[in-house]
């Protein structure tokens, strides 16, 4: 990945950073993350309000679930990996 200068990159504007409770929720779970994984092993996990609020194989049916049962639409998800796993592609 290349490196700008900073006369590349004067006048470009980064994204927001997303909302405030998006970043706690991150922490929590970083935090956490130990506790995830023996409660939600190799699975998709959405966090709200410092908690495991939808958990599933895919990301997308933790996604949809975490908005249905929370209204947010900007939230952390991760995959609480346990141990070593291969994938194939």
């Amino acid at each position: 990945m290349p490196v700008l200068t900073a006369k590349e990159t004067q006048g470009t504007r980064l994204p927001p950073l997303g909302p405030h409770e998006y970043w706690e929720d991150s922490k929590w779970a970083s935090d956490h993350f130990t506790e995830i994984v023996k409660d939600y092993p190799n699975q998709w996990v959405a966090i709200v309000d410092k908690k495991v609020v939808a958990a599933g194989r895919t990301i997308a049916e933790v996604e949809k679930a975490a908005t249905e049962k929370t209204g947010r639409d900007e939230f952390p998800v991760y995959l609480a990996e346990k141990g070593v796993c291969v994938y194939n592609h």
